[in-house]
């Protein structure tokens, strides 16, 4: 067997790379349980300082500066308009798409042979351009057929959001940065022509247009959306700060302000959250493994050639190379899981932790169980 400074001049590339995924592994594994426990943290102290308000009695002096809990219907006073479309909706939010008619370019790979070298090939591709309603303006003069895909050089009418200066909650009034988080659109259906001559409706589209059916290059067409209705039922869970629900900043020094559609107490309110946290985190859990594994795969000679005289490592030889990458990426991500969480949640952590040895410790019992029978047969021979 080659010597780890052999094997390593001869794939220097693949175990570069090994090593960076692993740091990089490493890294982002921490950097999202890190992310997760101060989340969690906060989650738990702003439920324990959270009081639930009655938004139907106007709140005293005594929760001015506190966590707390409203739920009801939204009001909304003067509502959102657009004249020149003849829409006006009382809502949190209304949200005006404006999407142009544009040439878009698309390319497919061709293999060319060149017929005086039989044994070479170049690449070229094949360049199609089809007309679509597109909401971000493409740099037609970048084309590698400009002629007659000529877009215009700027959209006249921007995409834009209106929020209503005065949202209430009961007594309450909604501050600015909740109101950013009311963020589940939807369309607007109307059926109200314009005044405008120059606008036509189509199923709930206004199209700038001569040819509804035959659009040209260069016009336009809006779509409306509004979030947040008036009347419409949601929870808060915010601070109380002279009358205005804000974020609340917790000792860490996060911002929290939790708002969904829907009446919910205290506890619900706290368990779609932390479940949502905990969806989020999986994810990166995933992929921080697969960069993992990945890694074992590029540097899995090393690490052979590293453990190769620890009995304990021995499923890093044979057919169950496979295996023993996964074992060992999945044993690192739980270890770099179980330190972030051992001081915040030590049974948590240390459960981790045991999950991460366990795989070792299963093989040692195997490697023992096998051992001890030869070693009493060879005691009774002496």
């Amino acid at each position: 067997m080659n010597t780890l400074a052999e094997e390593f001049e001869r794939h220097w590339v693949t175990s570069l790379i090994g090593f960076f995924l692993l740091c990089f592994g490493v890294w982002m594994l921490t950097w999202n349980e890190g992310r997760a426990v101060h989340h969690a943290h906060s989650l738990d102290e702003t439920y324990n300082n959270a009081i639930i308000l009655n938004t139907y009695e106007k709140p005293s002096e005594e929760h001015n500066g506190k966590v707390v809990h409203a739920s009801g219907n939204i009001q909304i006073d003067e509502p959102l308009t657009e004249f020149g479309y003849g829409i006006a909706i009382q809502a949190v939010k209304l949200k005006r798409r404006v999407q142009m008619y544009q040439w878009v370019e698309e390319r497919t790979p061709r293999n060319d042979e060149d017929n005086n070298i039989d044994t070479m090939a170049t690449m070229t591709h094949d360049y199609y351009y089809v007309t679509e309603w597109r909401d971000k303006l493409i740099d037609s003069s970048n084309f590698y057929i400009r002629h007659g895909h000529v877009n215009p050089k700027e959209i006249p009418l921007k995409t834009v959001t209106y929020i209503s200066p005065i949202v209430k909650l009961g007594h309450l009034l909604v501050g600015n940065e909740i109101k950013d988080k009311f963020d589940d659109f939807v369309e607007v259906a109307s059926d109200e022509h314009p005044d405008r001559k120059d606008v036509k409706l189509h199923m709930g589209i206004y199209y700038h247009c001569d040819d509804v059916w035959n659009p040209q290059v260069g016009d336009i067409r809006v779509q409306f959306y509004y979030a947040g209705g008036s009347g419409e039922p949601v929870t808060i869970i915010a601070k109380h700060n002279n009358g205005v629900l804000v974020p609340y900043e917790t000792s860490k020094g996060h911002r929290i302000a939790l708002l969904r559609l829907g009446n919910l107490n205290l506890n619900q309110m706290f368990s779609e959250e932390h479940f949502d946290a905990r969806l989020e985190t999986w994810k990166l859990r995933g992929f921080g493994f697969f960069i993992l594994y990945a890694s074992t795969v590029c540097m899995s000679k090393l690490i052979k050639i590293m453990v190769f005289q620890v009995p304990l490592f021995n499923f890093f030889s044979g057919d169950s190379l496979s295996f023993g990458n996964i074992v060992l990426a999945f044993s690192l991500a739980l270890c770099v899981i179980a330190t972030a969480w051992i001081m915040y949640r030590p049974m948590l952590g240390a459960s981790l932790f045991f999950a991460a040895v366990s795989p070792f410790l299963y093989y040692t019992m195997g490697v023992w169980n096998r051992r001890l029978p030869l070693k009493f047969e060879i005691h009774l021979k002496n």
